[in-house]
């Protein structure tokens, strides 16, 4: 049986990463504070308060004892002066001392950071300046960092900094990974890879729309299924309403022909001519029908390294063949291509020739076709302009669909609007696209195909 994830809600995740969050920042804060009450025990740290005792621990030598400097901490500024306020000796400059003077004769026991002792003296007072913080008790430490609670508190937030960094990609790597199941489906089903089973998530909301994704996968899977099965329906009827056709077009022709073969009568013989022009109109019908069902049926791709001017010459080999029975003006222009592509070159071949059959019909006699190749922003371009009327608006949004005919002066009796349908499909199937337009320098039709290099 498989094991059903246990599901949480997004807002539920992030409570639950905020919570470990504060343990652990709490966790650091013991962390330092233990830290600096084991440095203090061990003799590594002075208290804040160190200078302060010591000094008053030397108060009664220092009240009795002619030169004090022996009995001032380093650390410490003093000064000694007599009863009218002139220093006597000290580690201060006069002007410092004037300073620390006038700060104790105003009953004022501090200035800023700074603290001050008064010790009275034989005829005069001594005043020693100090700081109440923490500090190094070795003495290269203590004067690079004179505050060593600036230390801790830096160590402390830098700290927490890094937590907070570690804590939020640690929250973005769960919710990546999490979106990473949302973006693989999406993905399928974008592909129309259906045929897969989606697999949930451990976050409520993302298995929400994971499973209005499912529901959707389901059902275009089936509307797809159907489709195809209208496609592959639509196709077997029209295989079989060719073949229909066919037995009694044979017939009627076969009769017709042994008609043409008797004496009749010139109106007779009209009405027999007709007759079989009309049945060559509907074997081409026959025919574009077959090619149609050629186009939409799933081939496997040929596709191979060939060379390209080596295909152009063919196709221009080709299409000047296809040009001569209405005298057409057959030009070439090719620029800027690759040695060589990958390709399906015998579908490409039939897309390229297919069109320019077209122009072929559509062109007026004398007329003028021209083939271009190039290469522009990693595409190869196979370019045929006519030199015939043009597509007509219509023309350019539609001429791609099946069985579509516009205007009938642009329509051919031998195509029945699928020939650029065809061509469509055939391109396709070679990953390119065809684009329609009406040519500058010829003034007729511009039909352009697309293949990605």
């Amino acid at each position: 049986m498989e094991r059903v994830k246990k599901q949480k809600s997004i807002s539920k995740i992030f409570a639950m990463y905020i919570v470990a969050f504060c343990i652990a920042a709490i966790l650091l804060v013991l962390f330092y504070s233990a830290s600096f009450i084991i440095g203090i025990q061990t003799g590594y740290i002075l208290p804040a308060n160190y200078y302060e005792q010591k000094i008053e621990k030397q108060r009664k030598t220092i009240e009795q004892t002619e030169d004090v400097k022996d009995l001032i901490p380093q650390e410490c500024k003093y000064a000694v002066y007599d009863l009218n306020g002139n220093m006597l000796q000290g580690n201060v400059s006069e002007a410092k001392a004037l300073d620390m003077w006038n700060i104790v004769q105003s009953d004022s026991r501090s200035s800023g950071k700074y603290f001050y002792k008064v010790i009275q003296r034989d005829n005069g007072i001594c005043v020693v300046e100090y700081i109440l913080n923490a500090s190094f008790a070795n003495p290269i430490l203590h004067r690079y960092v004179e505050n060593f609670e600036i230390v801790f508190y830096v160590f402390l937030f830098s700290s927490i900094a890094i937590e907070i960094i570690i804590f939020s990609k640690a929250f973005k790597r769960r919710v990546v990974k999490e979106m990473k199941i949302l973006k693989d489906t999406t993905e399928n089903i974008q592909m129309e890879n259906l045929d897969f089973k989606i697999e949930y998530s451990n976050i409520v909301e993302i298995n929400d729309v994971l499973s209005a994704l499912d529901k959707m996968k389901l059902e275009l899977k089936e509307a797809l299924a159907k489709q195809w099965n209208m496609e592959e329906t639509r196709r077997e009827q029209i295989a079989a309403l060719t073949h229909d056709i066919k037995t009694p077009l044979t017939i009627i022709k076969g009769n017709s022909e042994l008609l043409g073969e008797l004496d009749l009568k010139p109106d007779e013989t009209e009405f027999n001519n007709n007759i079989l022009n009309e049945i060559k109109n509907m074997e081409s019908y026959i025919k574009s029908l077959i090619e149609i069902m050629k186009s939409e049926k799933e081939c496997i791709l040929e596709k191979r390294q060939i060379n390209l001017m080596k295909f152009i010459d063919e196709i221009v080999e080709q299409g000047t063949l296809i040009s001569i029975n209405k005298q057409l003006k057959f030009k070439s222009e090719v620029k800027d291509i690759p040695e060589c592509i990958l390709v399906d070159e015998e579908l490409l071949k039939r897309s390229i020739i297919n069109v320019i059959s077209n122009a072929v019909d559509y062109c007026p006699i004398d007329g003028e076709i021209l083939f271009s190749v190039n290469c522009k922003d990693g595409n190869i371009e196979f370019i045929i302009e006519d030199s015939g009327r043009g597509f007509t608006k219509e023309e350019l949004n539609c001429a791609t669909e099946e069985f579509f005919q516009g205007d009938k002066s642009r329509a051919s009796k031998n195509h029945y609007g699928m020939g650029l349908y065809i061509t469509k499909k055939l391109i396709e199937k070679n990953n390119g696209n065809i684009y329609l337009d009406n040519s500058e320098k010829l003034g007729g039709a511009k039909v352009i195909l697309k293949i990605l290099v």
